[in-house]
């Protein structure tokens, strides 16, 4: 647990930075400077490169976390490994984008009549989808070397700061929306050439094939649990996107723009249990090679309760302060209130799920998880038919919140089924009961008359009262251990 609290505080800090100018970008810039369809096309194209990418990596960068460890050797060419991950991902982009053109009439034609600024720039996923590929690519490789603080700076922070300053030369007029969406793309080329020049720094990425009797043995096995990942892996990207392209096909990208802010606020909670899995993953890998299911089982509730009180601290955050969140937007987001509920409420069991996810697809288990893959594509595709036709983005925050939800039981389910190992207690139901009486006592709390002062208040109430509630009841000891850690070098000293 050592190495993931240390690695993730560092990943967490850097996403936070990133949130900060994030919100600048989607909170200031973006609603008051784009219009709502203009906002939605930047999102789903981004959205739709992450599923570009993950056909294309054909379940490689999974492959290559879980697989490293056998593959490593001490003169650093571990066997050929990077030479045959990147010759498979380079592959994949050029069969997936033949497929992308041939089918590029039907899809074009399914976003025509809600959202004709879509089929403009449909091209240019291309480019975009190579970029994320290869981010991903290099990302993955840089995680089985336990080297994650790097792309998650150039990711979190560079990335935002790029666009940040993209979008002001916009709204000075410098730039045209074409001009804007080009550059737009091409800033998505930066984090993907840092992580290369950063790999090739390091001196473990050689591009020679090695090929002996125990590198056939290896890439077979490898291959073969790609290709499972694959299915699985390619079925959950794809749900992330369902939503927001179903939602833009049926009701147009002026709410896709609104459902889009709303889940880039949502993305907000995600961010500690991110960087704990990004980190976790490698650690997980370990575990099961040395077949310690005490200390899996104890990783896994050291997350699981850290990321429920983590999220349910930051969905608690941001529901208070909403009504001042949309002052600062056009009148039409705040219609995005409730879609920010129901995603945050999914979100959250997805962060209490804790490591189940990774626990099972690093396990030798892991072909069920392409079941349970297909399954929640059926179920996001079914749910988003039937409520976005009635309730709109309201509709599909329900249906994703529902999805996940299932989804994510199933999964712990099996896991706990075969391994013993789930993440759950029975005193955790109390964070979720604190959580509800910090909203109904900010209720109480009266509009302080300006946004930032009401905001500044009403946040350091509610925070003091929640986190010294979860901190002297010792609800973690893991959290509270990483707090007195962090306290203790800037000379401070929680009384007890």
């Amino acid at each position: 647990m050592g190495i993931v609290k240390r690695d993730s505080i560092a990943i967490t800090v850097l996403s936070y930075v990133g949130v900060v100018v994030g919100y600048v970008n989607k909170i200031l810039l973006f609603p008051n400077f784009l219009s709502e369809e203009q906002v939605g096309l930047t999102s789903i194209l981004v959205s739709l490169a992450v599923m570009y990418a993950q056909f294309s990596a054909l379940g490689i960068n999974s492959t290559v976390v879980k697989f490293f460890p056998f593959f490593r050797t001490a003169d650093k060419r571990h066997n050929g490994l990077f030479f045959w991950s990147a010759l498979g991902v380079s592959v994949g982009f050029v069969l997936f984008t033949a497929l992308f053109l041939i089918f590029r009439e039907p899809v074009m034609h399914y976003f025509a009549k809600e959202s004709p600024l879509l089929s403009e720039y449909y091209l240019l996923l291309i480019p975009l989808g190579l970029a994320t590929l290869f981010y991903n690519f290099y990302s993955a490789w840089l995680q089985a070397l336990s080297r994650t603080i790097i792309s998650s700076a150039v990711n979190e922070v560079l990335l935002r700061l790029l666009i940040t300053a993209e979008i002001s030369l916009y709204a000075l007029g410098v730039l045209n929306f074409e001009q804007f969406i080009v550059g737009y793309i091409a800033i998505y080329f930066v984090p993907m050439l840092i992580l290369l020049l950063y790999t090739l720094y390091l001196r473990e990425s050689h591009l020679h094939p090695v090929i002996t009797s125990r590198t056939k043995k290896l890439v077979t096995i490898a291959g073969i649990y790609g290709l499972w990942q694959y299915l699985g892996g390619a079925s959950v990207f794809l749900t992330n996107v369902i939503d927001q392209t179903m939602l833009a096909g049926m009701e147009g990208l002026m709410q896709g723009g609104i459902y889009a802010i709303m889940m880039y606020m949502v993305s907000a909670m995600l961010i500690p249990y991110r960087s704990m899995v990004k980190v976790a993953t490698p650690v997980v890998t370990n575990l099961w090679k040395e077949r310690d299911m005490a200390g899996m089982q104890r990783i896994h509730r050291d997350v699981s309760l850290m990321n429920l009180i983590v999220g349910c601290f930051f969905f608690l955050a941001i529901w208070i302060n909403l009504d001042n969140i949309f002052s600062l937007m056009p009148a039409s987001y705040s219609a995005g209130r409730y879609v920010f509920l129901f995603l945050g409420l999914g979100r959250i069991f997805e962060m209490y799920a804790g490591l189940t996810g990774v626990i099972l697809i690093t396990s030798k288990r892991y072909r069920y998880d392409f079941t349970f893959s297909v399954l929640l594509v059926g179920m996001t595709v079914a749910s988003n038919a039937a409520l976005i036709p009635s309730l709109g983005m309201n509709g599909a925050a329900i249906a994703t919140m529902s999805t996940v939800i299932v989804y994510n039981l199933i999964r712990i389910g099996f896991v706990w089924k075969f391994f013993r190992i789930q993440p759950f207690a029975a005193t955790d139901c109390w964070i979720v009961l604190l959580t509800g009486a910090m909203v109904g006592l900010s209720a109480l709390i009266p509009y302080l008359g300006n946004f930032i002062l009401d905001a500044a208040v009403r946040t350091l109430v509610i925070s003091l009262l929640f986190g010294a509630t979860v901190y002297y009841t010792n609800a973690s000891p893991q959290l509270n251990a990483t707090l007195d850690g962090l306290l203790a070098r800037i000379g401070i000293r929680l009384p007890r």
